[in-house]
């Protein structure tokens, strides 16, 4: 097994289509590539927002929930979408993308909810997203993430202690 540039782990019977896929989809996240990103899907992809229940179905969709996203957060130096551990199964079917989305949030947030964050709210949101790929193409994507971080940006929650 070994690591990528990136992240990228790879095993010795991972293939080198799927180093390019997850080097593909690495870059397109990191570098706001919504239209890169979309190349990677199938027509009929869907992504799920685990903590919302939201699901956007199809590329339309998913291009929405992408440009809404990038609008509403900004980049200063040292921040973005940090990606740690980004890995595949030997079979390609499926991609791990762990990181940490650092940035400042926009007066363009698309959440209707009255506990938005207030813009220029700074936030670090540790985010897991899970994967499935077929033919080479994304068809479902499944985003974990704690909405209290968004919506109570620096309330400490515990649950055990």
């Amino acid at each position: 097994m070994k690591t990528t540039s990136n992240s990228v782990v790879e095993s010795d019977e991972f293939c080198q289509s799927d180093a390019d896929f997850a080097e593909a989809f690495t870059h397109a996240m990191t570098h706001e590539d919504v239209e890169g990103m979309l190349s990677l899907w199938d027509a009929a992809g869907e992504w799920k927002i685990m903590a919302t229940g939201e699901t956007f179905r199809g590329l339309d969709q998913i291009r929405q929930l992408a440009t809404r996203s990038v609008a509403a957060r900004n980049h200063p130096a040292g921040t973005g979408l940090l990606p740690f551990n980004v890995f595949m199964n030997p079979e390609g079917t499926r991609l791990c993308w762990e990181y940490v989305h650092k940035g400042v949030v926009t007066d363009k947030w698309p959440s209707s909810s009255a506990a938005r964050p207030a813009p220029g709210t700074e936030f670090e949101l540790p985010i897991i997203l899970m994967c499935e790929i077929r033919d080479s193409k994304l068809v479902k994507i499944r985003e974990y993430f704690d909405l209290q971080t968004l919506t109570e940006a620096g309330t400490p929650h515990l649950l055990y202690s």
